[in-house]
């Protein structure tokens, strides 16, 4: 065989396999740009909350508190505002040009040498990433058929979340290869506390992503509907925001999905702040302990996105979105009533697993009943309801835990006898069964809205936006 024929024949391979993985070569070139992207984001995360516990002087855990919430707040305000710009403008060049203000944003890091400028930084990296992130949602369907949405949501929590140990690796590699750099000459212009290459190297990321969506053939089907609107102004903006929320309160599938996954997130997102509370003071196993139950807990996702990829088309959405966060809140009532480590990682696994299902069937279900018109606003409106509850969520555990902590202690000095078995009530594991209360109400009331949806048509009720006319399950 001639080399060309190799090529060739290496070529029809390469293209098989993307057909069968990723449906079309559009969209795998779209996930490329997104796992270069969470790469980066990854790497900006490691190396700002280094920068700012060196800039927070005596108090680095408030710098980087400070820093970090400038990445985290403004998504509850502004991503409404970012969808509306997503179903106005051309969301191809929207994402490029995100992605090369990210990159410039970057390229100045280095040069800060205060708190307060961390913070400007911060925020503008999260209103470029707030503009990317519906984009990239809403052009998704248009980039492979509707069959393969569930694999394509799958594909993308992979991209998201599987590329931080990547990242951790590179940060670590580069920081330690730094370690004795000398710093005079042109390296010590290049970098301040061993940083700078970091944030070029995050840079470049976004340079990438920019290539690689730029030669997307994203072209709207109602490209000359869009032509024909009117400029922006400050009314028609308020008023297509109105419509974006319009759409996900009277959509009954936009409706369910959005109150499954925060009303979940309110109870889930306390596992972040109490999981290694819970570790040291009920279980018992320090740290250490702490971080087998996140690697359980990690591994649980990662199979449950698995297997519901190889089971998409053999799986009702509606039902199996209402079922995996119930059984998510089902799961964590029993992990937290668990004294036993291997147990509660055990426990913890199947938790991913029905969190992992959750994420993937509640995007692919707003993906498959979303007009295209309104689905930048629709996945926008989805961002700042998460975000909002992750907030509340990460500032109600606690001060929850504390205040049961302290009941349990007046009430039942912490503990309780049921019989022979002595079962401890601390504030951590009340906090936690409450938790794992409000997810099981998740799963509940979603699927009560799936119930009084049925029998209506793709647009919902009487009155409903226009939705998607394929939305077979």
């Amino acid at each position: 065989m001639t080399a060309e024929g190799a090529a060739a024949g290496q070529r029809r391979r390469w293209a098989a396999f993307q057909r069968r993985v990723f449906a079309t070569p559009q969209f795998f070139r779209l996930w490329s740009a997104q796992v270069v992207t969470a790469t980066g984001d990854w790497l900006g995360f490691l190396a700002i909350s280094v920068v700012a516990a060196r800039l927070g002087a005596g108090t680095p855990e408030a710098a980087i508190g400070i820093v970090l919430a400038a990445r985290l707040v403004p998504g509850v305000f502004f991503s409404q505002l970012a969808g509306v710009l997503a179903d106005r403008w051309d969301r191809r060049r929207l994402m490029v040009v995100c992605d090369l203000a990210r990159a410039g944003i970057l390229f100045v890091v280095p040069l800060v040498n205060s708190v307060w400028q961390l913070v400007l930084v911060s925020l503008a990296l999260e209103a470029f990433t707030l503009l990317w992130i519906p984009a990239k949602e809403a052009s998704v369907p248009n980039l492979l058929p509707a069959k393969h949405l569930t694999a394509a949501n799958s594909l993308s929590m992979f991209a998201t979340y599987a590329t931080f140990p990547i990242a951790s690796l590179i940060f670590a590699r580069v920081a330690g290869a730094l370690e004795g750099a000398d710093r005079e000459g042109w390296l010590g212009l290049l970098h301040l506390d061993k940083q700078g290459p970091i944030f070029y190297l995050d840079a470049l990321t976004f340079v990438v992503s920019a290539a690689l969506v730029f030669s997307l053939p994203l072209r709207h089907p109602r490209g000359a509907a869009r032509a024909e609107r009117p400029a922006m102004r400050w009314e028609g903006i308020f008023r297509e925001y109105r419509e974006g929320w319009r759409y996900v309160v009277v959509n009954p599938t936009v409706r369910s999905v959005n109150i499954g996954l925060a009303t979940a997130l309110i109870g889930g997102g306390m596992l972040i702040p109490l999981a290694l509370v819970y570790a040291i003071e009920v279980l018992r196993v320090g740290e250490g302990g702490f971080a087998d139950i996140v690697t359980g807990l990690s591994a649980g996702v990662g199979v449950g996105v698995v297997v519901l990829s190889l089971l998409q088309r053999r799986v009702h959405k509606h039902r199996m979105f209402a079922r995996s966060v119930t059984g998510a809140g089902v799961c964590l009532l029993v992990a937290s009533s668990l004294g036993s480590l291997p147990w509660v990682m055990l426990v913890a696994g199947a938790v991913g697993v029905c969190a992992g299902g959750m994420y993937v069937l509640g995007f692919t279900l707003l993906h498959e009943h979303t007009a295209d018109e309104v689905r930048g606003r629709v996945f926008a409106g989805l961002y700042s309801i998460v975000r909002l509850c992750v907030v509340l969520a990460l500032v109600v555990g606690p001060l929850l835990a504390a205040l049961f902590d302290r009941i349990s202690e007046v009430l039942f000095d912490r503990a309780i006898d049921i019989g022979i078995v002595v079962v401890e009530l601390p504030g951590v594991r009340l906090t936690l069964w409450l938790a794992g209360l409000t997810v099981i109400v998740a799963g509940l009331l979603a699927r009560r809205t799936q119930r009084a949806a049925a029998g209506t048509g793709p647009n919902g009720p009487a009155g409903a936006p226009a939705g998607d006319e394929s939305l077979g399950d």
